[in-house]
């Protein structure tokens, strides 16, 4: 793995900027944590320092002596400054042997480097002088080795606990980076032969659930999505080339046979059949456009309150004679307007489609019947017969475009009908519902979207 890959990975820059940001919150919590113990430390010693020098300067000469010698012989640590000078300067008594030039007798702390009698090199400390009332001067003060001390304690505790949380960080930063990659690599590999066609590939999901895993299955189902619509393009093209193949040679074969005829009649009869040849074609194309049309969502500008037993009234008056006339009775059935909000015309044609194959695959002497009801409070429009029936395994291939059931082989079609009628229920939002048995289909549109509102009326 390249290390350049490494330092573009996700994860490692993320633990690129949480150090940071542990680094920043460690340094602020030690310096605040040095300040204490080191300013506001030297605050409070110089405040001590400046009250006992001027307590020390207004003790009694008789004894001012033996508290300096307790102080000073107490004292293990050698940390204590303490001396008494007299009006010219002279020590009387004490561990500095003069009195500093720089240090004023006002009684308040400051930070100097002072000579004592134990050490002969000068060491920092606090001290405060303060003037007594004879002229002399006392000197207090304390060594801040042990603030020095400690200050350093914090600093080296600052270095060894910020290390190791840093190097922790980087370590997890390095290792879920590299784990990350990976998983990247074998995304982009994967997606580098989908992309060269094999559209079967699918991406690698590791089962976390993480957001990889999300993304992965998502970009999964984007592919079944689309090889299933591939797939389903493929088997239209291939109804589509085969219906279309029938058609186009019969004409081919009439052509042929007209251009031998010596007969002008003849010639005539031959080029109306194929001109009827060539109109079933072009309605087989017609309906495919226009079910492309409806899949696209184009037409629902056209929406409006409609109601579904007007419909229904006028695709029976349209149809009853054509019923009529190949034996078959057809019948309506529901009274009251129920309103519903869709494209009239595109709900006319899916009630005239349904009611075509009805009257079309019922044999001579059956029933089909329009019914138009509230099914479970939804406006309902139902066309049955007492034909063939639709088997409950092919219910759901009858929607497909250009699918037809062997035993419809024989009547005339396209097997187109039933797919625009799907095609106009998902434009809506409604569902077809296909039921029945052997002794006849009853094909429903159920407007399960429609609004308690929208419909004002219902009855049956």
């Amino acid at each position: 793995m390249p290390r350049t890959d490494l330092f573009h990975a996700a994860p490692f820059r993320r633990a690129l900027g949480f150090a940071a940001a542990l680094s920043v919150g460690m340094l602020l919590i030690f310096g605040f944590i040095y300040w204490q113990t080191s300013e506001a430390e030297t605050i409070r010693i110089q405040e001590d320092i400046g009250q006992e020098a001027v307590a020390a300067a207004r003790t009694p000469s008789e004894t001012l002596l033996p508290h300096l010698q307790l102080r000073i012989l107490s004292d293990y640590h050698r940390v204590t400054v303490a001396a008494w000078f007299d009006a010219h300067g002279k020590p009387i008594y004490g561990n500095m042997a003069a009195l500093p030039p720089d240090l004023p007798a006002d009684g308040k702390g400051r930070r100097l480097d002072v000579i004592t009698t134990d050490s002969p090199d000068p060491q920092p400390a606090i001290v405060a002088a303060q003037m007594r009332a004879d002229g002399g001067t006392v000197v207090i003060g304390r060594a801040m080795d042990e603030l020095i001390a400690l200050q350093r304690i914090v600093a080296r505790t600052l270095v060894m606990g910020l290390l190791p949380a840093l190097a922790l960080v980087l370590g997890s930063g390095i290792w879920g980076g590299a784990r990350a990659l990976q998983r990247v690599q074998a995304v982009q590999e994967t997606m580098g032969r989908i992309v060269g066609g094999d559209l079967r590939e699918r991406l690698p999901v590791s089962g976390r659930r993480d957001d990889i895993d999300r993304l992965s299955d998502r970009v999964n189902q984007m592919l079944d999505r689309m090889v299933h619509l591939l797939d389903e393009l493929r088997a239209v093209g291939d109804n589509i080339a085969h219906d279309l193949r029938t058609p186009l040679s019969v004409m081919r074969a009439k052509l042929e046979r007209g251009l031998g005829a010596e007969q002008p009649q003849a010639l005539r009869e031959t080029v109306e059949a194929a001109l009827v040849d060539l109109d079933r074609a072009f309605a087989m194309i017609t309906a495919l456009l226009r079910i492309a049309e409806l899949e696209d969502s184009r037409r629902q500008a056209a929406f409006g309150t409609v109601d579904l037993t007007e419909i229904a009234n006028e695709v029976f008056e349209l149809y009853e004679p054509l019923a009529e006339a190949q034996g078959v009775t057809l019948r309506r059935e529901g009274g009251g307007p129920l309103f519903i909000v869709g494209d009239r015309d595109l709900l006319i044609e899916a009630v005239a489609n349904l009611t075509d194959n009805a009257v079309k695959f019922t044999p001579a002497g059956g029933t089909a019947t329009i019914r138009t009801l509230m099914l479970d409070g939804v406006p309902t429009v139902q066309v049955a017969d007492t034909g063939p029936g639709i088997p409950e395994d092919e219910r759901a291939a009858v929607v497909r475009r250009l699918y037809r059931l062997d035993k419809s082989r024989h009547i005339q079609g396209n097997g187109l009908g039933l797919a625009l009628v799907q095609a106009i229920a998902t434009l809506h939002g409604f569902q077809l519902q296909i039921g029945g048995d052997q002794n006849g289909a009853e094909i429903a549109v159920i407007c399960l979207v429609q609004k308690d509102e929208e419909v004002v009326t219902a009855t049956t």
